[in-house]
């Protein structure tokens, strides 16, 4: 995972908090959009027309303003044994996925024309047999409840479905193809199995990082205190959707980060 507090990341949409510029807001319509609206629809009591960001979307442009009044990044990193295992997790599982993946999770990378708003870091980039790199990657590593569920929505094999259910992940590998210039997108979620438990606690307990007591925890658990599933159960441990990223949606992405881009200078 990249470092929450870079120049990259201060001041910049990133890709893994795009999903809060997708939805539109509402204003209302002027008296010559709502007099055209009731000649088509007499019988409806809109006032409103959707347009720009929901109230979601205009706090992140606003903390975004304030991180570029203040030089440096307001988010910062939070600790939780949930979100320590995650990150543990995809240092795991980089050893299950094969050589066609290049790992770059640790770099914060901006967009090659809207460097100046935008960026994002990547888990990994999917190359092709001459090592070029034609797509994105992105691993998620939940607690059981919604390990199950976005296993459930990858197994699907539908854009529409994940872009609707799990938005936030949808929409980040979304930025970050755009931000690479590739056209190929994937999911991937993870789970350790049971009998993999004992090989992730020597990792954590060899582990020898600077957030090495971030992860003590797992070596001090037992088993069944770990999120892990049985060996030969319903769920595998690792499900991928590798996918073509629908052209409509790079271009949806990329004009609301302008437009959102317009509120952070403005």
């Amino acid at each position: 995972m990249a470092d929450m507090n870079n120049e990259h990341r201060a001041a910049h949409f990133t890709s893994s908090m795009a999903y809060k510029l997708m939805p539109q807001g509402s204003v209302p319509m002027t008296a010559e959009e709502l007099l055209e609206f009731k000649i088509s629809n007499p019988k409806s009591k809109k006032k409103n027309k959707s347009s720009g960001f929901n109230a979601a979307g205009l706090t992140y442009i606003k903390d975004k303003q304030i991180e570029m009044r203040m030089n440096t990044c307001i988010d910062g990193d939070f600790y939780s044994r949930a979100s320590a295992w995650g990150i543990f997790m995809e240092m795991f599982v980089y050893n299950k996925i094969g050589f066609e993946y290049e790992i770059c999770s640790k770099t914060t990378v901006l967009h090659p024309k809207y460097g100046d708003f935008w960026s994002g870091s990547v888990d990994l980039l999917i190359l092709n047999t001459d090592r070029k790199v034609i797509g994105v990657s992105e691993i998620k590593s939940y607690q059981k409840r919604n390990f199950a569920l976005y296993s459930d929505c990858l197994r699907e094999k539908n854009i529409d479905l994940l872009r609707k259910e799990f938005p936030k992940e949808y929409w980040q590998i979304i930025s970050n193809a755009c931000i690479h210039n590739v056209d190929i997108g994937e999911a991937i979620i993870y789970m350790p199995y049971k009998k993999d438990i004992p090989d992730i606690q020597e990792m954590a307990s060899n582990y020898d990082g600077a957030d090495q007591w971030k992860y003590k925890f797992i070596c001090d658990s037992d088993i069944d205190e770990l999120p892990c599933i049985e060996n030969d159960g319903y769920y595998k441990d690792i499900c991928k959707f590798r996918f073509e990223i629908p052209k409509e949606d790079k271009i949806f992405l990329t004009s609301r980060i302008i437009e959102a881009s317009k509120l952070l200078f403005a």
